[in-house]
């Protein structure tokens, strides 16, 4: 990192990623090469790195956090200090009182993978008026290739390329522009050891915990089941509608990358989002159709909306996946008092119905969007510290470098859409420093539902990082074919 001055640090989530690059940057300060570093992190984790850099250094580290005044103070106070960290979005509104730097570290760096994005855009900016950049993430490709392109047009765009001829050169498309296979992955995988340092969990699998992986299986009732058939019918007749109305050229794949927008893509993913919420909770479908009727509130689901108006949400009152998770939960906790659980959801409203329904097993805290940096960090604080709080809930902002190892359970009571946030949830126990032989994984899954082709999908996303990244999942002439049922074809198939 030291002598190439650009890298990208793609060592496993809990492999010391921190550690190492405040090493880096530390024998840098030290030979005369910079005087001052911009850590550019997500929100929840600035206190985070003042803590690592306090632990591992004995350098100066300011925090840019807080009302306009207070960062405007800091900003000024941050001209001697070694360490400046600070948020994205923070940077954006405050980029005229930054001054000199000379390394730039960005750290979960999947957060500039969309070249389009002015966040991208920004810190590749920034990035440009220093010599020294580093890029840090346990997996540089969550969903797609051209996310690590993104990446490394800030950590050193000559490695790659232009993007035509990267695009040419790696990925075959067909004629709607969806990727139907990948070639060239050995040559990928040699050129990225020139500017990567990479750590897997099998680099390391002697010094981590075992990992118990468990997937639990939960039927739906009779009257949810119904619901079920019902969405999902309608879905398929609207991706139906979608393909014959764009004669063929609807690319749904567009959905699984975030890249969608039409108002036909728009009708498919509310479907699926209320399909998503009646695996988890029926109370969802019922909370975002009140949100959609209250003219006051931004939020809710027209789509919800309409379930509830046809009165097909009647009847609909048993939470299956619920009760399941709790009496998981229950049977943990009672195993041993040493045991602790972090349970990740996609749905904030989802995880203040778990706490409700937890209350007399443990207590617990939230961990989600929409917090200050200091609750968050306060929340973690707490289950770290505290005996009795036992249960840490958390929608996927508590995947990005939040450390846990206290605790030893972590259930995902549903599956994100990226395999970089799946990735992130279950390093959060996976870890060099965890306090356990061994931790264990749980995924809940409706049967037949929607969530079996999320977690299909996962695994295929999964086998593109490893492709493009670790050199493996290729033939001989370093080609990867992408061979996954679509979803019309799942839906017709599924039983629930």
């Amino acid at each position: 990192m030291t002598d190439r001055g650009q890298m990208l640090l793609g060592m496993v989530m809990g492999a010391g990623k921190t550690p190492t690059t405040l090493g880096a940057v530390e024998q840098l300060f030290e030979e005369g090469e910079i005087e001052r570093c911009l850590v550019i992190v997500p929100a929840s984790l600035k206190y985070q790195w003042a803590r690592e850099i306090s632990k591992f250094t004995d350098a100066k580290c300011t925090v840019i956090d807080g009302p306009k005044n207070r960062r405007t103070a800091q900003w000024r106070f941050s001209k001697h200090s070694r360490y400046v960290v600070v948020n994205s979005e923070t940077l954006a509104n405050d980029i005229g009182q930054l001054g000199t730097i000379q390394a730039v570290v960005v750290d979960e760096s999947t957060m500039i993978k969309n070249r389009s994005a002015k966040r991208s855009r920004l810190i590749k900016r920034v990035g440009r008026t220093v010599a020294y950049r580093f890029a840090l993430t346990g997996q540089p490709i969550e969903n797609r290739p051209e996310e690590l392109f993104s990446i490394m047009e800030f950590v050193d765009k000559d490695v790659l390329g232009d993007f035509k001829t990267f695009d040419r050169t790696f990925i075959v498309r067909d004629h709607w522009g969806k990727p139907t296979r990948y070639r060239n992955l050995d040559k990928m995988h040699k050129v990225m050891q020139e500017c990567m340092v990479r750590k897997t969990r099998d680099d390391i699998k002697d010094q981590l915990p075992d990992i118990i992986h468990q997937t639990i299986p939960v039927p739906f009732d009779t009257r949810g089941a119904a619901l079920y058939k019902h969405i999902s019918h309608d879905l398929l007749s609207k991706i139906s509608d979608a393909m014959s109305n764009s004669r063929g050229s609807f690319n749904l794949w567009a959905h699984y990358n975030g890249s969608g927008g039409d108002d036909a893509q728009g009708q498919i993913m509310s479907r699926l989002t209320v399909l998503r919420m009646l695996c988890d909770n029926p109370d969802l479908i019922a909370e975002s159709a009140r949100e959609y009727g209250d003219k006051n509130s931004p939020h809710g689901s027209e789509y919800a909306h309409d379930i509830v108006r046809q009165g097909r949400l009647e009847g609909v009152n048993a939470a299956p996946k619920l009760d399941a998770c709790v009496e998981y939960i229950r049977q943990v906790l009672d195993e041993s008092d040493d045991n602790k659980v972090v349970l990740f959801s996609f749905f904030k409203k989802n995880l203040r119905l778990i706490k409700q329904a937890t209350e007399g097993l443990t207590d617990s805290v939230l961990f989600m969007g929409g917090m200050s940096a200091e609750e968050r960090d306060a929340a973690k604080q707490r289950f770290t510290e505290d005996p009795s709080c036992r249960l840490f809930l958390s929608s996927d902002a508590g995947g990005y470098g939040v450390d846990l190892p206290i605790a030893n359970y972590l259930i995902s009571y549903d599956l994100p859409w990226s395999s970089g946030k799946l990735e992130q949830r279950e390093a959060r126990i996976i870890r060099l420093s965890s306090e356990f032989p061994h931790v264990t994984i749980a995924t809940f899954v409706m049967q037949g539902s929607i969530e079996e082709r999320q977690y299909e999908m996962l695994q295929v996303k999964r086998s593109v990082n490893e492709a493009f990244i670790d050199g493996k999942h290729h033939d001989n002439d370093g080609s990867m074919e992408l061979n996954m049922d679509t979803l019309s074809q799942f839906l017709r198939e599924s039983n629930v």
